[in-house]
């Protein structure tokens, strides 16, 4: 989902966080793309990982993995990465939307640097990519306490609850109607299914009815059988189309639920609105 921000703020923030943690911390969307970080750019050990396309594919789906935990859960996660690292994701909720996500990592929690040292060598021989001088890296990645840790997991998920207070960060009524109206018109012949939804707006079953309730008046099912009795209505104005293939065109597979459910809507039956208006049109 587009989402609204306040770059200003937000860097501002971040920069907070990690004055008072040493821990960087990344802005995501919903469709997992990063939209904002502080301090900008990889650690010396993670600019190696991203920069082999083997090891930043894994980076790419340990990161989607934590944002997939998130959304089926709702809930704070804190882990281990595939390179050995520590990070934390946490979901950004907008009225129990889930419409983005917040992370730390680039951290270890091995306080003997030897320990350290060993383990992320190991990870690049597994990888088929070390070589001489990565120590340098290795020994350059912050360690947190376990303790730590959890207390900045715990100040990273007030933060979500923070800038959605402050609307630092937010999912205007008109950009979710916007990519919802898009979706319905791309598929307008086409069964749409809640499912189908959910996996455009990466979003589960429960926050797209509760997006719906907030922005739409109406539940889903509803919406998309008021857009298609919209466009049934442009056809009837426009074209010369027999109705049946109209109901076809806006998604009614059947001719005789069309026609009830146009005359419900409208007023009057399909035939009578496209006389009236063809009539209107010739006066």
């Amino acid at each position: 989902m587009n989402l609204s921000l306040d770059n200003k703020k937000l860097k501002e923030l971040m920069k907070d966080f990690y004055t008072l943690t040493g821990i960087k911390m990344v802005l995501f969307d919903s469709d997992y793309h990063e939209i904002l970080s502080y301090p900008p750019g990889h650690c010396a050990f993670c600019a190696i990982m991203h920069g082999n396309p083997v090891t930043q594919k894994h980076c790419i789906e340990c990161n989607q993995n934590s944002f997939e935990y998130c959304r089926r859960n709702s809930e704070l996660t804190v882990y281990e990465c595939h390179a050995g690292l520590i990070e934390a994701t946490a979901p950004l909720k907008d009225n129990g939307i889930i419409i983005g996500y917040v992370m730390f990592g680039q951290i270890t929690d091995v306080a003997n640097r030897e320990e350290l040292v060993t383990k992320l060598e190991n990870v690049c021989k597994k990888y088929q990519i070390y070589q001489p001088g990565y120590e340098e890296a290795f020994s350059k990645i912050k360690y947190k306490s376990r303790e730590q840790i959890l207390a900045a997991a715990q100040i990273l998920e007030a933060c979500t609850f923070y800038v959605l207070l402050k609307e630092m960060i937010y999912l205007e009524k008109e950009q979710f109607l916007h990519k919802l109206n898009q979706y319905i018109m791309r598929h307008l012949s086409e069964d749409i299914t809640v499912k189908d939804l959910c996996d455009a707006f990466k979003v589960s079953r429960s926050r797209l009815y509760e997006a719906a309730k907030q922005y739409l008046g109406v539940g889903i099912a509803e919406y998309i059988k008021q857009k298609r009795i919209e466009e049934a209505k442009e056809f009837l104005k426009n074209s010369s189309d027999p109705i049946t293939e109209i109901s076809e065109k806006a998604g009614f597979s059947d001719y005789n639920y069309f026609c009830r459910v146009f005359k419900k809507m409208v007023g009057m039956p399909a035939k009578k609105y496209r006389k009236i208006y063809q009539q209107d049109v010739t006066d």
